[in-house]
C-alpha cells in the first residue's frame, strides 16, 4: 500500500516534466531556435549520453560532488555545534548571535577573494564557500528547534539528574529534528547553487566551470546538459535526505501525511 501511494505520488511530477520536455521541443522546431541561442532536448539527451557514457563529464560531475559533500557536511556539522552551544548558554547567544547574523548578511561572493587568500584556488576554497552559504538555514532552524523543547520535560530530566549530554541526546536533539531536517533540506539546494557560483568565480574543475566554458564557446548543449545534470544531482539529494529524515524522525508523519493526501486527490 505505502508503494503504490509513493507511486502515485510520483506520477504528477513526471508528467510535468514530461510536459515542460514537449513544450520545449515544440518551441525550438516551431520558432526554428538555432541550437546557439536553445538546444532542442533530444540535442541535450545527446550530449548528456555521450558526456556520461563517454565519461568526459564524469570528472566534472565527480569535483562538483565532492565539493558540495565536503561543504554540505562541514556546514551541517558547524551549524549543529553553533545551535546546540546557543541554546545551551544563554550567554553565548548573547554575544555571539549578532556576530553571526552579521556574517550571514555579508554576501558570501565578497568573502571570495579573501578565502583564496588563505585557501588558494581549487576544492579547499569551493568546501569552505559552499558550507558558508549552506550554514545559516541550518543553523537557523536548529536553534529554533533546540530553543522550543518542552520547558517541563527539560526540567523533568535535570530532576532525575540525567545530565546535559543525556538531555541533549535524548530530548533536545529527537524534539528539533524535523526542524533541523527542514533546515538541512533547504541547504543542501543552496550548497548545489554555491558550488556552481563558486566554481564560476574561483574554480579550475566542476560543473559550474564546465557551464561558464561552454557559454563562452557558444556550446549551449554542453551548457544545458550541466544544468540538467545539476538538476538530477538537487533531486537525489533532496530525495534522500527526506528518506532519511522518515527513517530517523519516524514521529514525524507530516511528509507522508502530504503524500497520502496527494495520492487521495
Amino acid at each position: 500500500m505505502n508503494l503504490a501511494r509513493r507511486l502515485a505520488a510520483a506520477v504528477p511530477p513526471v508528467v510535468t516534466v514530461a510536459i515542460l520536455i514537449a513544450g520545449w521541443q515544440l518551441v525550438v522546431r516551431v520558432a526554428q531556435l538555432p541550437a546557439r541561442l536553445l538546444p532542442a532536448p533530444s540535442a541535450v539527451l545527446v550530449r548528456l549520453e555521450a558526456g556520461i557514457l563517454g565519461g568526459d563529464m564524469l570528472g566534472e560531475i565527480a569535483h562538483s560532488t565532492v565539493a558540495v559533500i565536503a561543504g554540505y557536511a562541514l556546514a551541517c556539522l558547524t551549524a549543529l555545534v553553533a545551535a546546540l552551544t546557543f541554546a545551551e548558554s544563554r550567554r553565548a547567544e548573547r554575544l555571539l548571535y549578532p556576530l553571526v547574523a552579521a556574517f550571514q548578511a555579508i554576501p558570501k561572493v565578497a568573502l571570495a577573494p579573501l578565502v583564496i587568500l588563505w585557501a588558494g584556488f581549487g576544492l579547499r576554497s569551493e568546501i569552505i564557500l559552499i558550507a558558508m552559504i549552506a550554514f545559516f538555514p541550518i543553523f537557523a532552524n536548529a536553534f529554533i528547534g533546540l530553543s522550543s523543547v518542552n520547558r517541563e520535560l527539560s526540567d523533568l530530566f535535570r530532576v532525575y539528574d540525567g545530565g546535559r549530554l543525556f538531555r541533549i541526546v535524548h530530548l533536545s536533539l529527537p524534539s528539533a529534528a524535523g526542524q533541523i531536517f527542514a533546515g538541512m533540506q533547504i541547504s543542501v539546494g543552496l550548497a548545489l547553487v554555491g558550488c556552481v557560483v563558486v566554481e564560476f568565480l574561483v574554480g579550475t574543475d566542476g560543473v559550474g566551470f564546465l557551464i561558464q566554458n561552454s557559454a563562452n564557446s557558444l556550446d549551449t548543449a554542453t551548457a544545458v546538459a550541466a544544468m540538467v545534470t545539476l538538476g538530477v544531482m538537487g533531486s537525489i539529494a533532496g530525495l534522500m535526505l527526506r528518506g532519511v529524515r522518515r527513517s530517523l524522525v519516524f514521529w514525524d508523519r507530516a511528509d507522508d501525511a502530504r503524500t497520502g493526501a496527494g495520492a487521495a486527490a
